[in-house]
């Protein structure tokens, strides 16, 4: 049992979990599969690497006093002193940062041991404040029509000005250009690729996927206004309920073969075509149709045009606690660092010919600097 809190507290353990857990959230990212995130092994991962920083957090804290004790008595026979006689050394250490400690001895930087508890500290933080991020977010998608919007909880308004699945240089490049009306009134308008989500306000809205819909225009008569509909599912189009179209499906590449037999293929949109159905009265005629088609039905015209893609976006809002706990837990790290680097606890004993000093690092730069001060300070 020892030897598996040992291991489970150790800091191979720790580093072996980050890797498992930064290579899954790659993967996840990449490969779009978010259904890794919450998986069991995900979640084991997780809970394991959030016990090994519990563990050396407090084998940390437990630590502590047993440290500041072996380094006092470390400067009792330290070989790094200066000279300096006895009525000035209480002067010396006090202008210099040192805390006269209980055992008569005296500490600089003593807040510098807790550096390395508060930098765990902040690790897990981190973790929970990354899991509460991700498991808490409000997420949901939606399909936007080209010139269509979606409106949001907060009064927020989404506008698809247009989408392309080509860069400018012909690469396969999904881009949502949209156009956002904030709750105030002011407006925003912006670029959204696969992987380059946008912050919108509150929210951040990625290019989640794209699909493509069936485009129809209805007029009632020659010479009358047309309204165009997209469809992206079976539909049946009709004024009176009886005479009218009826959308079945779209097939993206249509060809015929050597006997003139039209044969199907879905995929990309290389010689589209709908397949329709036409009733009149109870009369219905099936086959597939092409876009520049008008089908007359009852006095009213459908026309079928060229079929449309049209993006899916993903918009994601984090409950404002969660960012600040981020923040907070950063800041903390941020502390932490700064204490096991920059405050290096040193311990120093006065003698009768100069004062001892003791520390869990090289400090022989420091001690040096030191002994040239005070030699100074005799000679003035």
């Amino acid at each position: 049992m020892k030897k598996i809190l040992r291991f489970m507290r150790s800091m191979r353990f720790g580093i072996i979990l980050l890797i498992t857990i930064a290579i899954l959230c790659v993967l996840a990212t990449v490969l779009n599969m978010e259904s890794i995130y919450h998986s069991w092994y995900f979640i084991t991962l997780f809970a394991l690497l959030s016990a090994n920083l519990v563990l050396c957090s407090v084998l940390r804290v437990r630590g502590i006093g047993a440290r500041r004790r072996a380094l006092l008595e470390k400067a009792k026979t330290s070989e790094m002193w200066i000279s300096l006689p006895m009525e000035k050394q209480e002067t010396w250490l006090k202008r210099n940062a040192f805390k006269k400690h209980e055992s008569g001895a005296y500490l600089r930087f003593g807040a510098g041991m807790f550096g390395s508890f508060i930098t765990h500290l902040a690790l897990m933080l981190l973790l929970i404040a990354a899991a509460c991020n991700f498991m808490l977010a409000d997420k949901n998608d939606y399909s936007i029509f080209v010139g269509d919007s979606v409106h949001l909880t907060d009064g927020t308004s989404l506008t698809v000005d247009a989408f392309s699945t080509e860069g400018e240089r012909g690469e396969t490049l999904y881009t949502s250009e949209v156009t956002a009306t904030l709750p105030g009134g002011s407006m925003q308008r912006a670029e959204i690729r696969v992987n380059y989500p946008v912050r919108i306000g509150r929210y951040k809205v990625y290019q989640q996927a794209f699909s493509t819909c069936a485009v129809i225009g209805v007029r009632t008569g020659i010479g009358q206004p047309e309204e165009r509909v997209c469809l992206d599912d079976s539909a049946f189009l009709s004024l009176d309920g009886t005479n009218g179209i009826y959308y079945i499906q779209l097939f993206g590449n249509v060809i015929e073969d050597e006997t003139g037999v039209q044969v199907s293929s879905s995929g990309d949109l290389i010689r589209p075509a709908y397949e329709i159905q036409k009733a009149t009265g109870s009369t219905q005629e099936s086959g597939l149709v092409y876009p520049g088609t008008t089908l007359e039905v009852g006095g009213v015209y459908y026309t079928m045009y060229e079929p449309e893609r049209y993006p899916i976006l993903r918009v994601k809002i984090q409950p404002e606690w969660t960012l600040w706990f981020l923040y907070l837990a950063f800041a903390l790290m941020v502390a932490g660092l700064f204490l096991c680097f920059f405050h290096t606890p040193v311990a120093a004993v006065r003698r009768g010919d100069g004062i001892g000093f003791a520390a869990d690092k090289d400090i022989d730069d420091w001690v040096e600097s030191k002994r040239l001060e005070a030699k100074e300070d005799e000679s003035c």
